[in-house]
């Protein structure tokens, strides 16, 4: 690069740098899609909330698609398209320019990438326009293929600062793959609180107006299912990948069913798996047990309907199925893994076992069900612990304190 067109290049960002300073700081938010995931949700609460008056917040997207997008769709007039069908072809190099292009035309400062392919292609991209990058890590690793393995590495080079929602990613980043510490900014997740709406003219107190929420919940969960309204529901709320564990959750299921008669078990979320899933359920001989639901994004008015909440997974982040599940005043039983640790202490906001273990999940399961007063001492606890920490407020100042910082630095 020759001496004039490096000046040049270094006049241009002192003059944008100039101008940013005079104007709300202007952030272009980049995510794959909206499909039902903790992610996307994740991303649809910042955009519902950052101030307005503070940042100018456009977005763009790889595909324009997926239940999510309506609760956001209004807040933003224009929502190019990126797509996407592979890493290896012409098409990503035109994308590349095209949004590179978006955030010279637009004179983005800072671009928020949730994900990895928003990562990757948002990464590249800014770094050929000088602009600022935040990717999102939000699991310990995406998959063992090494595209995503080295995609990940890449991102978190172009980046300059790397978002992730629990210590235990950062510590990972650190200790396995050399990231600098500074790098990395730690936000958790942030969870509304599941209130019940009061009753006309009632005198309940507020825990017996959660009572009867719940119970209004659960039986419009057993209507749905067909089932009687004492029948106990166990669910598992994740995606249909290996990484979830639903294969350990179906063993100990079938290892709970012959003694609890009247608990019926409940799969929310779709996948590659879903096939695979429900033919060991047929094999488990327990299909008479397990509803396979599908994807839903009624969430949060399906939870507080269920006895219990687990969580099989392999490895994870910081998972908003736990986090929601607190809220609702459900228990979980979760594996000993990742993020959830920060979420569960073990007998006393929820319980805790070994990930590929279905002897000892299908135990706590047992024991959670028939401890009833156990059970609601521990989801009081847990849903105080929740509140009090993972709110959504904090999550959304802790981004824009982010967001203050990168543009300080400019």
């Amino acid at each position: 690069m020759s001496v004039a067109l490096t000046q040049s290049l270094d006049r241009e960002r002192t003059s944008c740098a100039a101008e940013a300073a005079r104007r709300r700081p202007r952030v272009l938010h980049l995510i794959t899609s909206f499909e039902i995931g903790g992610t996307e949700r994740q991303a649809v609460e910042l955009l519902k909330r950052l101030d307005p008056e503070r940042y100018d917040v456009r977005l763009a997207v790889i595909r324009k698609q997926g239940p999510f997008y309506k609760e956001i769709e209004s807040l933003f007039l224009s929502v190019p398209e990126f797509p996407l069908t592979s890493f290896y072809n012409a098409n990503t190099v035109r994308q590349l320019v095209r949004l590179r292009r978006l955030m010279v035309q637009d004179k983005i400062d800072i671009l928020h990438a949730h994900d990895f392919y928003a990562g990757l292609l948002g990464a590249a991209a800014a770094s050929l326009a000088g602009v600022r990058v935040i990717a999102c890590q939000r699991h310990v690793k995406l998959s063992d293929r090494a595209v995503h393995r080295w995609g990940t590495r890449i991102i978190r080079a172009l980046a300059h600062r790397v978002l992730v929602n629990s210590d235990a990613i950062r510590d990972y980043i650190i200790a396995e793959e050399r990231t600098l510490p500074d790098k990395i900014v730690v936000i958790k997740n942030g969870v509304h609180s599941i209130e019940a709406a009061p009753e006309k003219a009632s005198s309940l107190t507020r825990d017996e107006s959660a009572i009867l929420f719940r119970r209004k919940a659960h039986e419009r969960l057993c209507g749905e299912l067909g089932l009687d309204t004492d029948t106990k529901l166990v669910g598992m709320v994740a995606r249909l990948e290996e990484v979830k564990g639903h294969r350990y959750f179906i063993e100990a299921a079938a290892k709970v069913a012959p003694d609890e008669t009247r608990t019926h078990f409940v799969l929310v979320g779709d996948g590659s798996l879903r096939k695979e899933i429900e033919n060991q359920i047929a094999r488990c001989h327990i299909a008479n047990r397990v509803h396979v639901l599908g994807d839903r994004s009624d969430v949060s008015q399906l939870l507080p309907g269920f006895d219990l909440i687990t969580l099989a997974s392999l490895h994870e982040g910081l998972p908003n199925a736990v986090m929601e599940a607190m809220t609702a005043g459900v228990l979980v039983v979760a594996t000993n893994v990742g993020g959830t640790k920060e979420l569960i202490i073990d007998g006393n906001t929820g319980y805790l076992v070994p990930s590929a273990d279905p002897d000892a999940l299908a135990e706590r399961i047992a024991f959670a069900l028939k401890n009833v007063e156990e059970r609601s001492a521990i989801t009081a606890r847990a849903r105080e612990f929740v509140i009090s920490r993972f709110g959504i407020e904090r999550m959304i100042q802790s981004v824009e304190k982010l967001y203050d910082c990168l543009m300080d630095e400019m």
